[in-house]
């Protein structure tokens, strides 16, 4: 049967941000599944920062070609199939992109468990690669938080970031969080449990850092890179600080003229690491991964707000929306 696929494709590149206008749409026809792939008729699309990585040449995220379908993770039903791997009415994550419906290998998918009372917009929130399992994979096998540590985290109102902050208390560490805003401030505290919540727009961040944490910060969790990155720096713990760079949504409106760290030298001092990761490297530990959120969620001890975006015209104004810090907690787009 025919499906008109409802697409966002990459108009023109720009320098510095995107705007509307740099994005086109347009509808298409799928007529024909070849054997081997699946039609998935999408639900809900991840709103991630590698998104706008994508959109400049160069950069370290495949750079998405001129009229292709702007790349997005998310979850959708199967609704015509012409592999022996997924059948009609399954449900899947992958690389399902700005579109209503996707024509896709069925090998690139990935079966969703619905077991255990879990629904399919779980795995693009807590047990989602880029937002729950990063966070996990960021704070536990690269950074290996431990009870008692003082974990500081940037971007802390975002997906990863509200992630990151519930795992850090649910591994008994005590979190202070940067946002912007007292509304986000007050959801770091009240929702999320941190014990501290600096607004960077209105705080002097350096001062607030230093008086939360004297003793120095034995973790930070960096999802902004820039200024923020070189005052965690200057107040790394004496000895045994890690830092686990996740990303730097600072820097990628320009990534011709990134900023690096100033204070790298307090690694040296304070006998301090300092690792970048690819969540993917990670995948042999995802069951592990999953399986401490999964029981969070069930106890109660684990939450992620949507920001939801509905109508997938909207694609490109909640990406920009993303990069504004126009949202708090986790941002979805449902076609």
């Amino acid at each position: 049967m025919p499906h008109t696929n409802r697409r966002v494709f990459l108009k023109q590149y720009r320098e510095g941000m995107p705007s509307p206008e740099d994005f086109g749409i347009e509808d298409s026809e799928i007529t024909d599944v070849p054997a081997g792939q699946v039609v998935v008729k999408v639900d809900k699309l991840s709103m991630d920062a590698w998104i706008r990585t994508t959109l400049t040449p160069g950069s370290f995220h495949e750079t998405a070609g001129l009229g292709a379908t702007i790349r997005a993770l998310g979850v959708g039903q199967v609704v015509e199939s012409a592999s022996d791997a997924l059948a009609v009415g399954e449900w899947v994550y992958g690389l399902l992109s700005a579109q209503t419906h996707a024509l896709l290998p069925a090998a690139g998918l990935t079966k969703l468990d619905l077991s255990n009372s879990l629904q399919p917009r779980d795995f693009v929130g807590p047990l989602g690669v880029t937002t729950g399992l990063t966070a996990w994979v960021g704070l536990i096998a690269v950074a290996e938080v431990q009870a008692g540590d003082l974990v500081l985290v940037s971007g802390a109102a975002g997906a990863v970031g509200s992630m990151v902050v519930q795992l850090a208390k649910a591994r008994g560490a005590r979190v202070i969080g940067i946002a912007g805003g007292p509304d986000k401030c007050r959801y770091l505290i009240e929702t999320l449990g941190a014990d501290v919540a600096i607004d960077y727009k209105n705080a002097d961040v350096a001062a607030e850092v230093a008086r939360a944490a004297p003793a120095g910060i034995n973790v930070f969790f960096d999802n902004v890179g820039g200024e923020i990155l070189d005052i965690a720096l200057e107040n790394l713990a004496p000895a045994g600080g890690r830092v686990a760079i996740c990303g730097a949504i600072s820097q990628y409106s320009d990534m011709d003229n990134v900023r690096g760290p100033a204070k790298y030298l307090r690694l040296a001092e304070r006998n301090a690491s300092m690792k970048g990761f690819v969540v993917s490297h990670h995948a042999a530990r995802f069951p592990e991964a999953k399986a401490e959120i999964a029981a969070l969620m069930r106890d109660g001890k684990i939450t992620l707000p949507e920001h939801l975006v509905e109508g997938i015209d909207h694609f490109a104004e909640a990406l920009l929306l993303l990069f504004a810090g126009g949202h708090t907690g986790n941002m979805l787009v449902q076609p």
